[in-house]
C-alpha cells in the first residue's frame, strides 16, 4: 500500500518508482435522483505531485468495484471484484519542477457495470513495472475526483 505522508500539512500518498502500491477509497453510495448519475462516462482526475524533476513519465491504474446491495453475491471479508484496470501515462512532468500540481484525466471506460444506487469504491495504483513508467522517486497523489461526461 501507497504510504501516507504530510508535506507543509496537505496529506498526500507515496507511490513508490520501483514497487507497485495501491490506495482505494472508502466504500460510498453512487448518487440518485435529480443530479445523480445517469449512466454517462465516468472519468478520473488524479491531482499529483513528483518528489523530483524527472523528464520521463508514470503511469497510474484506476480500478472499479460496484457492487448492488441485496441483489451482488461477494464474500466481502475475503473476495474483492475489481474490474479491469483503467490505464493513464502522464505528459506534464517533463515540464514541471519537483512538487508543482499536476492532473492526469483517466476515462473509466471499465466501470464494472456501475449503476445508480450502487455501493462503489475506487483503487489506484502506480504501474511501475509497466515499462512506460520511467519517472524516477516518489509519485505524491493529493486528491482523486470522479466525475460524469453526460
Amino acid at each position: 500500500a501507497a504510504t501516507m505522508v504530510v508535506h507543509m500539512g496537505r496529506a498526500s500518498f507515496a507511490f513508490d518508482d520501483t514497487a507497485e502500491e495501491a490506495i482505494t477509497t472508502p466504500e460510498t453510495e453512487v448518487p440518485q435522483g435529480n443530479g445523480g448519475y445517469a449512466g454517462g462516462t465516468l472519468n478520473c482526475d488524479i491531482h499529483f505531485y513528483m518528489a523530483s524533476e524527472d523528464s520521463a513519465e508514470a503511469v497510474l491504474d484506476v480500478f472499479v468495484e460496484s457492487k448492488t446491495s441485496d441483489t451482488d453475491t461477494l464474500d466481502m471479508t475475503a473476495t474483492a471484484s475489481w474490474d479491469s484496470a483503467n490505464s493513464g501515462t502522464t505528459t506534464t512532468i517533463s515540464a514541471s519542477t519537483a512538487g508543482d500540481p499536476l492532473r492526469l484525466s483517466i476515462e473509466l471506460t471499465n466501470d464494472d457495470s456501475i449503476a445508480a444506487g450502487d455501493i462503489v469504491r475506487f483503487g489506484v495504483r502506480r504501474d511501475c513495472d509497466s515499462g512506460s513508467d520511467l519517472a524516477g522517486g516518489d509519485l505524491y497523489i493529493s486528491a482523486i475526483e470522479i466525475w460524469e461526461t453526460v
